[in-house]
């Protein structure tokens, strides 16, 4: 059985009255939306081991016959990793040990079985799923890299999600249909959606991508989304409908959507963030077994932004705030923010040589004990590849229990 359903095309005066019905009496179907403010002037620079309980390095090696441009969306499965290279378009398939095994490169013919550019991925079992949205299909393939099936796309949109019985998608901010933001989809058929959520249509000129896009939570059957050029978070269950929603007041650090809007049509957006030291959006949100995590960044005229990492309970209470917080647990300055995650565990992306010059720079002439998975370890074993221009994923795990701060 393939992992698409038969469908026939999109019914465009379902959705129209749908999309009525969900004008008039949707609005309060998700209408808990929890209030968060957040003190961020109180924060103080602390430590890792705050939070966090062990670090560990690995080497995505690629070998001498490729390259990984730009790391992007990055997935994790019971014994693989995924890569997306968002330059090239190209997935790369890895074991645990950071071992390539396989690629699904880009093919510009755009013929059946290939993708053009990849937009987005969603792993599923043993299987890959790969939106590209030039071609406005979707392609599946196995942990191998061999094609499976693939699904044209009646309507474009920038993620995914596939459920037991619905999939969602996120249909970015550069064409809202209606101010709609999400479609709830019965898998069966494409005639059967539901439109979700209002958004204003100020952004209509912009693309906007999604780095995490939906999120399983590790603890229930829920996902989460975070809401580009805001600062929201939405939860969904397991039917694809919205549960609740998490709006966080950053205070002086943040700005309102007018504003934002206004700022970014004019094209200054930028420099008013730096001029005022101020945070755009969510960087970063990750739901965990035990927490939540979140990253800010905030901006800085003189280049030198501050990195903020805060820790909620599952009940979205705030229990540790820091900035810049210094890495105690071996010493090693990472060049790199969080950027996925999986489990417990928050990843960086370092880039190796970046990470090579580091290292030298912080532990050059010391006395260092070279000791089963420590860094100096990794380093060793490493050093060469280091220099090759690859990418190195860091794992910081989050403490079962943290104290909070406040």
């Amino acid at each position: 059985m393939g992992v698409f359903p038969s469908c026939s095309a999109m019914n465009k005066y379902t959705t129209l009255v749908l999309f009525l019905i969900f004008a008039i009496s949707c609005q309060n179907k998700y209408s808990h939306t929890k209030q968060i403010p957040l003190k961020l002037d109180t924060s103080e620079k602390e430590k890792f081991s705050d939070i966090f309980s062990e670090i560990n390095y690995l080497l995505l090696d690629m070998g001498d016959s490729e390259i990984l441009a730009r790391p992007y969306h990055i997935l994790f499965g019971a014994d693989r990793i995924i890569v997306e290279d968002r330059d090239l378009s190209n997935i790369h398939i890895f074991d645990l040990a950071g071992k390539r095994l396989s690629s699904i490169k880009s093919d510009y013919s755009g013929g059946p079985g290939t993708i053009k550019q990849s937009e987005y991925l969603q792993l599923m079992d043993d299987k890959v799923l790969i939106y590209d949205i030039p071609l406005s299909k979707t392609v599946v393939f196995d942990l191998e890299g061999n094609f499976l099936e693939e699904k044209k796309e009646p309507f474009f949109f920038d993620a995914f999600y596939h459920l037991k019985e619905n999939r969602l998608l996120f249909n970015g901010i550069k064409d809202l249909k209606q101010g709609k933001v999400f479609i709830n989809q019965k898998n069966n058929s494409s005639d059967d959606t539901t439109l979700l959520y209002r958004f204003p249509k100020d952004y209509y000129w912009m693309s906007v991508g999604t780095k995490d896009g939906f999120m399983a939570d590790p603890s229930s059957d829920n996902v989460y989304f975070n809401i580009p050029y805001s600062y929201e978070i939405v939860e969904f269950d397991r039917k694809g409908d919205i549960y609740q929603s998490f709006e966080f007041d950053l205070g002086s650090k943040g700005l309102s959507h007018d504003k934002r809007f206004r700022l970014a049509e004019n094209r200054e957006l930028n420099r008013h963030l730096a001029e005022n030291r101020m945070i755009n959006d969510i960087h970063s949100f990750f739901p965990m077994r035990n927490h939540f995590f979140m990253y800010l960044y905030q901006h800085d005229p003189n280049g030198k932004p501050t990195h903020h990492f805060l820790v909620f309970d599952r009940g979205m209470n705030l229990l540790y705030q820091c900035i810049d917080p210094k890495n105690d647990l071996d010493g090693m300055t990472l060049g790199g923010v969080p950027w996925t995650y999986h489990d417990d565990k928050v990843y960086i992306i370092v880039n190796s040589t970046t990470f090579y010059n580091q290292y030298i720079q912080k532990f050059s002439g010391q006395n260092v004990e070279i000791k089963p998975g420590n860094v100096h370890e990794f380093f060793q074993k490493n050093q060469e590849k280091l220099k090759d221009d690859q990418t190195v994923l860091v794992s910081l795990e989050l403490k079962e229990n943290i104290n909070t701060s406040n």
